[in-house]
């Protein structure tokens, strides 16, 4: 009989008081070696039958030839044949060779924990019932089982589980303090472009007196600039308002309504770039539960990009529509340049934007559709995008159909 090696402490980390390592690199299958004797092959069926007999802890005795593992006898399998009819006259006296499994699972000291499940519920799935043997650089080191395996892989489980926790509550935190400085950055800069902006149109208006026209047109530069970089602000302060996910001032909202309005805004702009807008409403009106002001925003950042990226002659329609389940989807289509489909994901991220010189003498900060998106998904809703070169862009908005029967079912109770 070789006894098997007395375990060695772990250089991968500390261990706790229940024998398991205190890290996630350091639950490796020598925690799993159980100090269990092994036999040598010509060891009869009767002594390896008093062995497993005499220790009711033993689940399974290992078959070593010069401290290498060349079998496995399971305590479950083993005694139940051994009190079948006639196998202790047939056996007893033959080697255990003759019963052990000689292709048990066999891994390595080092091996980690899921590396060894897998091993077990791939390879040898019978090893949950007969146990497996443990081995250091080949050599016997001990015998493991299915509920050692088990306890440790819950280990495992609750260690990653802090860990995740512990990067959530993390990524939390920098977003809300990303959050906040945008807010309180956005703050601080509309002061100063307020009284750039009142300055320059009091200058442009003459106020203070005569100007040549050269300093009416630099006036007329940092006047436009500074619209633009306030433009800038309040989207990032929209944006962060949007990731905070501060609470809606929601009441009842007529999407078609609300389309047409945005519509109307829109077509000054349009009918100066020489883009034909459309309204496309359905029938019935469709209402939703949501904030009016930051639905408005989305539809007209949407119709914004679409009249922008259509060039001369091309059309921009502005539809409304009822999806499935009775959801509604608002759904700004364009004839416009369109984007690859390997840049979608991209400009919908943060100062994304598509990388088509075409667009460049349009492009803004990349902030529109950011803000957009996350405005809808505040609501509950998604925001999608299907696009081709040169074949336009459509995007759909679609909000939960929740939101509509929670405005029949306002309306209703006003109306009672």
């Amino acid at each position: 009989m070789v006894p098997a090696p007395a375990p060695s402490p772990d250089p991968a980390g500390p261990v706790n008081g229940a024998g398991f390592a205190a890290t996630e690199d350091s639950l490796r299958a020598q925690l799993l070696a159980i100090d269990a004797p092994a036999v040598p092959p010509q060891m009869t069926c009767s002594e390896v039958h008093g062995l497993l007999r005499s220790d009711e802890r033993l689940v399974a005795v290992a078959v070593v030839s010069g401290e290498r593992p060349v079998g496995l006898v399971g305590r479950l399998e083993f005694l139940a044949n051994m009190a079948r009819p006639f196998w202790p006259e047939l056996f007893n006296r033959k080697p255990i060779a003759k019963l052990m499994d000689p292709a048990p699972l066999v891994v390595e000291w080092d091996n980690r924990i899921d590396q060894v499940s897998d091993l077990l519920l791939t390879c040898k799935p019978k090893a949950m019932t007969d146990g497996f043997i443990v081995t250091r650089k080949g050599r016997y080191a001990g015998v493991g089982s299915a509920a050692q395996l088990m306890r440790m892989t819950s280990e495992l489980a609750a260690l990653r589980f802090e860990r995740l926790s512990q990067a959530l509550h993390q990524v939390t935190e920098a977003n809300a303090a990303k959050s906040k400085f945008l807010a309180n950055v956005s703050h601080e800069l509309r002061t100063p472009l307020n009284a750039i902006i009142g300055f320059s149109e009091l200058l442009q208006r003459r106020l203070y007196g005569p100007l040549s026209d050269q300093q009416v047109e630099h006036i007329g530069h940092i006047h436009q600039s500074g619209q633009l970089l306030l433009t800038l602000v309040d989207d990032l302060l929209d944006l962060a308002v949007a990731e905070s996910g501060r609470d809606l001032h929601e009441d009842l909202v007529d999407l078609g309504a609300l389309l047409a309005g945005c519509v109307k805004l829109l077509e000054p702009r349009a009918g100066a770039n020489g883009v034909h807008l459309a309204l496309d409403l359905p029938d019935t009106r469709i209402e939703v539960v949501g904030d009016e002001v930051k639905l408005k925003q989305v539809f007209l950042n949407l119709l914004t990009n679409a009249v922008k990226f259509t060039p001369p002659g091309g059309g921009v329609t502005a539809g409304l529509r009822e999806g499935a389940g009775g959801a509604p989807a608002v759904v700004i289509a364009d004839t416009g340049i369109g984007i690859s489909e390997a840049e979608i994901d991209h400009i919908l991220q943060p100062f994304g934007q598509a990388h088509d010189r075409r667009a460049h003498p349009n492009q803004g900060a990349g902030l529109g559709l950011p803000l957009a998106k996350a405005l809808v998904e505040l609501h509950g809703g998604s925001l999608g995008i299907e696009s081709r070169l040169d074949h336009g862009t459509s995007v759909e908005v679609s909000l939960p159909a929740a939101r509509r029967h929670a405005a029949e079912a306002r309306r209703t109770a006003r109306a009672s």
